[in-house]
């Protein structure tokens, strides 16, 4: 199990499906600023950051591991922590991570993720209350999404989530995030991992 700063394995959850997996931690307020303040100094910076038309978020600040900041590289180490103990792996290759940020309009279009076993979010800043934005899956391989008839979905679905929420599910799940009205950024983390490396280049043409 992913460990907090006390070295106590934290309680790790499913959600809706034995496949997704859901932590919290206890200790957000001693990193969540240095975090917020890192994406949204690389969110300027080439480097690190792509910007969108906001049907994926505004921009998408890549390469956690990269970041030179300690906060960044306790929350890479967790999600890491979880592949492995979850699904008894012996390795998390990365193969790609990076921080979304939502602004006023945007959305991200239902999709899944490919090159990796599991897909990880961690929600760092929701933004403002009721603002929308919110996670759901939306796929008809996972029965919380249909609930009429096996195999075809017509509930989109999503856990209640908050600051210092670490979730894990199938890469292959389909997911979407709803439209975000709110006047704060909303921040989010991702990674897809694997236990072993690909060839090639993870990131989206």
């Amino acid at each position: 199990m992913p460990s907090g700063e006390s070295g106590h394995a934290l309680k790790v959850e499913s959600w809706g499906d034995p496949s997704i997996l859901v932590t919290e931690f206890p200790d957000i307020e001693d990193f969540h600023g240095q975090l917020i303040e890192t994406v949204l100094r690389l969110e300027q910076d080439p480097e690190f950051t792509r910007h969108f038309d906001g049907h994926v978020g505004e921009s998408k600040v890549y390469h956690v591991e990269r970041w030179d900041c300690p906060a960044a590289r306790l929350i890479d180490a967790r999600a890491k922590a979880l592949f492995t103990s979850a699904l008894k792996k012996e390795n998390a290759v990365v193969d790609l991570s990076w921080a979304s940020v939502y602004r006023a309009g945007n959305y991200c279009l239902p999709h899944s993720h490919f090159r990796s076993a599991a897909s990880l979010v961690y929600f760092l800043d929701l933004g403002d209350e009721e603002a929308g934005g919110r996670f759901l899956f939306t796929d008809p391989r996972l029965k919380i999404c249909c609930r009429h008839e096996p195999g075809r979905m017509t509930y989109p679905v999503g856990p209640q989530v908050r600051p210092g929420i670490l979730m894990m599910f199938p890469a292959q799940c389909v997911h979407m995030v709803t439209p975000y009205h709110g006047t704060r950024p909303r921040i989010t983390m991702s990674w897809n991992i694997d236990d072993k490396a690909l060839p090639g280049n993870p990131l989206p043409n």
